[in-house]
């Protein structure tokens, strides 16, 4: 089976450095894991590049070049990866094992609402004419989530695994499209525009919202053994399993001096361009 690894290094160089020790990792647990990275070739040492078994270049200085990313996979079955990660288990591999069982075109691990920045919002038709996000430790806002009168972001979007086919293609198409209306076109209607920036906004509304998606995406079983996100609880792996994958964060005052687009006039150096190829 043509399978493997896809990591997207765009926008600020620490993203690249990131993106090689995650590999290098990858590579240390699984020696013959495949990997594709999507990233810019001015950053490309000669050294690093024993590595990548795809590398692509002239792709998006943008900060979710990874939507632009996801359909160009070289792979059958990939496993997505954000590139601070670090993984530290051969049992990554299982992921694709379950990819398989599951007979899903997705598996995602699920956000943790108590180590999510945001998990709960209202439209603006929920209250009043006022969108707005809501909290997850206040029982009042959680209770209007069990009534119905709020949404909910389910999926972690910084690692799954896919099969490459014309459900997840279209998948992929329409997140796209979605966080370009919410980025580019600046429109988030009837939702709060605090969200535009999250590519897990685009794609709640890439499932919610879409026209004729049919693409199936389940939870992946154990999830936070695949994806375990600095503050989760240790309790979040199940008894008699170790981590395979830690997800960390880079600090955001680390990208800004690495950044390709922070010179450039008229383009928004946080988000970048996708019209931008490098």
């Amino acid at each position: 089976m043509n399978r493997g690894y896809l990591l997207v290094a765009t926008l600020s160089k620490p993203f690249y450095d990131a993106g090689v020790m995650a590999i290098q990792s990858l590579k240390d647990e699984v020696p013959d894991a495949k990997v594709a990275f999507f990233t810019h070739e001015e950053w490309v040492r000669d050294e690093d590049r024993h590595l990548f078994d795809h590398l692509i270049t002239g792709v998006p200085v943008h900060c979710r070049a990874k939507l632009w990313a996801l359909p160009r996979t070289p792979f059958d079955e990939t496993v997505y990866l954000d590139v601070d990660t670090h993984v530290v288990s051969s049992e990554i591999e299982e992921v694709f094992d379950h990819l398989y069982k599951s007979e899903a075109d997705v598996v995602m691990s699920e956000n943790r609402p108590y180590n999510a920045k945001v998990v709960y919002f209202q439209d603006k038709h929920q209250n009043n004419g006022q969108a707005r996000e809501l909290n997850h430790y206040n029982e009042e806002h959680l209770k209007l989530y069990r009534e119905g009168k709020a949404h909910k972001f389910r999926w972690h979007c910084g690692m799954f695994a896919y099969h490459k086919n014309e459900r997840t293609q279209y998948l992929w198409e329409e997140w796209l499209r979605w966080y370009k209306r919410h980025t580019v076109e600046r429109n988030t209607d009837p939702y709060p525009t605090s969200l535009e920036y999250w590519d897990t906004f685009a794609f709640w509304r890439t499932l919610h919202e879409s026209q004729n998606l049919d693409a199936s995406i389940k939870r992946l079983p154990n999830d936070a053994k695949y994806n375990f996100v600095t503050g989760y609880r240790e309790s979040e792996v199940r008894h008699g399993h170790e981590k395979a994958v830690l997800h960390y964060t880079i600090p955001p005052e680390y990208t800004i001096e690495g950044n390709l687009l922070k010179d450039e006039a008229n383009i928004d150096s946080s988000y970048g361009s996708f019209d931008d190829l490098r």
